[in-house]
Order: C-alpha cells, then structure tokens, then sequence
C-alpha cells in the first residue's frame, strides 16, 4: 500500500454515496408532465451528474420552452417542494466502512457534488457522515458544473493534494470527463438500472464493496 497521505479520495455523491438518482427521476418525470413536455432518455443520461443550471439549459434547448432558465429552476423548486426522500434509507452500505478504511490508512477524503450546498448536508448529515469528509465542495460554488473541472480541481487544492494523486469515484459520464479534465485518475461505479456511459473510468465496478485502500492506493 502507499505510505499515508500518497493519495486522496473525492467522492461523488448522487449515484455512490445515496442511490437517489430513481428518486430523482420519478420527481422529473411528475415535473416534466406538469410542463407537458417529453424529455427523451439521451438527454436525461446528459443530465445525471450535472447542476441545475446546466440541466434546465439543455431541456429549455432541446423542447423549445419559453420560460427562462432562471424561470424554470424556481419552477422545480417549488415543485419538489414538500416532497421528502430519507437519504440515509437510500445509502450504498459499503460507503461507511469504505471511508473509515481510508480514513484510518490516513486518507484524505473530498465530497465533490455538482448538488446545491442544502442538500449536501442534508445527505451527509442525514446519512451521519459529515464528520467523515475532509473537505465538502458543491457545485453552486463555480460558474460552470461538470463536466468543467473546476470542481474537481478545486477539490484537490482545499486538500492539498495534486490532481495527479487523487481518485475520483463517480458514476457519471459527466463526472468521469470533469475528472479526466482534472487530469485525475478515476473509478466509474455501474448502476443497475440507469445505463451510463462509463469508458472514461481507469477501472470500473458494480459496488465499493470491491474497493479498498490497497486497490485504491495501487492506481496512483
């Protein structure tokens, strides 16, 4: 294994920490029927991983909508109003002994989410795992969202890790391109139903059960 403080991890979270992208979908598909559009299955795949913004810009695009982008995002908000997903009951179980294991090889460990910073810590709070993270980068926070990669990179600057030594874990095709722009090495996590476009990844699998510091450490 790497000496301690070789190499950092930084986690998505939408897809490998929570598996909350159905969740997502079936609260898009109600909204998407409320604006009585159809928004085809190429570009929801378009959509996993990115912001909000970016999201509203392609479909605004792609279906002719009138409404402004900045209209359409208070539109969802106010949509999934009220509407309550407990993340901790959706968490992957090989998340906590994943993050402890690195963490006790000394680790340095980043939550990078294209997400809003509310709902980060409702995740990681609700999943009791903010205390776990190093360091908790949100999309909101940069002009452009994955797959720009000014997420990731800033990521590595917070921790004080080069890009070359940090692992990203995503599940994206946004994420794993954000991440090779970041010049980042990359583990691409398989969904079971939602099929992504993983090819960018260094390696890909189909739970973290099959990661482990030792795995981890080796691709860096």
């Amino acid at each position: 294994m790497k000496k301690k403080g070789a190499y950092a991890v930084i986690f998505d979270m939408d897809g490998v920490i929570v598996d909350s992208e159905p969740v997502y979908r079936l609260w898009n598909q109600e909204l998407y029927r409320q604006l009585k559009i159809s928004v085809p299955e190429e570009i929801k795949l378009q959509l996993i991983g990115g912001s909000i913004k970016r999201k509203w810009q392609l479909i605004k695009e792609h279906c002719g909508l009138s409404q402004t982008v900045e209209e359409l995002i208070q539109y969802q908000y106010e949509s999934f109003q009220g509407k309550e997903c407990c993340f901790k009951d959706i968490q992957f179980p090989a998340v906590r002994p994943l993050i402890e294991s690195l963490k006790s090889n000394g680790v340095r460990i980043a939550l990078a989410s294209s997400s809003d910073r509310e709902r980060i810590n409702r995740v990681v709070t609700d999943c009791g795992l903010a205390h776990l993270f190093d360091v908790v980068v949100s999309g909101e926070e940069f002009a452009d969202s994955k797959p720009d990669p000014e997420i990731f990179l800033q990521t590595a600057k917070r921790l004080g890790q080069a890009p070359a030594q940090c692992i990203v874990i995503e599940d994206s095709t946004n994420g794993l391109l954000a991440a090779t722009r970041a010049g980042m090495k990359k583990v691409g996590v398989k969904h079971p139903s939602i099929p992504m476009d993983l090819s960018l990844a260094d390696i890909t699998i189909d739970s973290l059960e099959q990661l482990s510091p030792t795995i981890l450490g080796e691709m860096v």
